[in-house]
């Protein structure tokens, strides 16, 4: 936050120069952005992505959680989930034209505690469960025959508990130094809900900002990592299989397989390297410019570039019943099974 309550009247050029700081962004385009973003496109991504992910939760309980990768891709869908339900509230009250309806609400500040700060656990919780996944997947080709000893139930389970788990305990901070309370605006002459802070919300906003930093940094540079890793491995696997069997049938169909997993591998690191790196950048940009802030003096452009980052999230979220049903046999049929017409309209497509 810009604050030049400090000057005196000595420095009136000062206060002048700061005062006049010229905007990079409007009031009203700023408005018209949130609108289309929030209210529009938003929504529309957030009501497919829920429907999408009800139906992949449906599909892998269908198939069972014993195997470890249903259990994760099912928490990974939970996750997409609720931030998703999260964020269908926060494109609510990001329509800045609530303001005309005069109620006793400060919708801006308030979307801040209740959709705001847990969408955004919801999706570094995503991109710690694809880390997590991505992981398994290069140790079931790194090691093959040893990967049944290594993954199992019990201990998919648990570190899955652990990526909610400590990805929620930095949310702890900020709803221990901010609650809602009632204020009185002079200005409009009436009291309204909205967020009041009992500490320094500055130290609360950088400390939140360097965990949410770290936090998404270790997922993505971990999922390149174990993406590359795997690329590779299956790559040399597909190169040394090829000179090895003398059947052309078989060739051809391992070749298949294994540019399906890498293509996979590679959407999965490409999706969460796009989605969030927007995010990030923007918590970077918080922490070294005073003026990019909630409050700030470019707080415009703060709120159109986080409704940016917040649709990447949601695309990010929704976008998985399409990877899963163009990608995965299993995740076909299952679902075909579940809805006979779906299978009777592909037959005659």
């Amino acid at each position: 936050m810009l604050n030049t309550s400090f000057c005196t009247k000595d420095t009136n050029q000062t206060i002048y120069e700061l005062d006049t700081e010229v905007e990079l962004i409007s009031d009203h385009a700023r408005s018209a952005v949130l609108f289309f973003i929030h209210v529009m496109l938003d929504m529309c991504i957030c009501v497919f992505g829920i429907a999408g992910n009800c139906l992949n939760i449906t599909v892998f309980l269908r198939q069972g959680l014993r195997k470890s990768v249903n259990l994760s891709l099912f928490a990974m869908s939970l996750s997409d989930l609720i931030g998703l339900i999260f964020q269908v509230w926060h494109n609510f009250c990001m329509n800045p034209y609530l303001a005309l309806a005069d109620l006793p609400v400060d919708f801006m500040d308030l979307q801040e505690l209740t959709a705001g700060y847990p969408n955004v656990a919801m999706t570094r919780i995503t991109s710690w469960i694809t880390m997590y996944i991505t992981a398994e997947r290069c140790l079931s080709v790194l090691t093959p025959f040893r990967v049944g000893i290594l993954v199992t139930f019990e201990r998919s389970l648990v570190i899955l508990i652990l990526c909610y788990s400590i990805n929620l305990a930095f949310l702890v901070p900020q709803y221990a130094f901010d609650y809602f309370s009632y204020s009185f605006i002079p200005g409009l002459n009436k009291t309204i809900l909205g967020i009041s802070v009992r500490w320094n919300d500055e130290l609360l906003v950088y400390v939140l900002n360097i965990s949410h930093i770290n936090l998404s940094t270790i997922s993505i540079v971990f999922v390149i990592m174990n993406t590359a890793i795997l690329v590779v491995s299956l790559s040399w696997k597909s190169k040394w299989r090829h000179s090895a069997m003398s059947n052309q049938i078989q060739q051809k169909a391992l070749s298949s397989r294994d540019k399906k997993i890498v293509m996979l591998v590679i959407m999965v690191a490409t999706v969460l390297i796009v989605c969030y790196s927007p995010a990030v950048t923007c918590t970077f940009l918080e922490i070294f410019l005073p003026s990019f802030g909630f409050y700030a003096k470019q707080k415009n452009v703060y709120h159109v570039a986080w409704s940016f980052c917040f649709l990447f999230n949601s695309i990010n979220a929704s976008i998985n019943v399409i990877v899963y049903y163009k990608m995965s046999s299993n995740y076909r049929t299952t679902l075909q099974e579940m809805f006979p017409r779906l299978k009777s309209k592909i037959k005659k497509v």
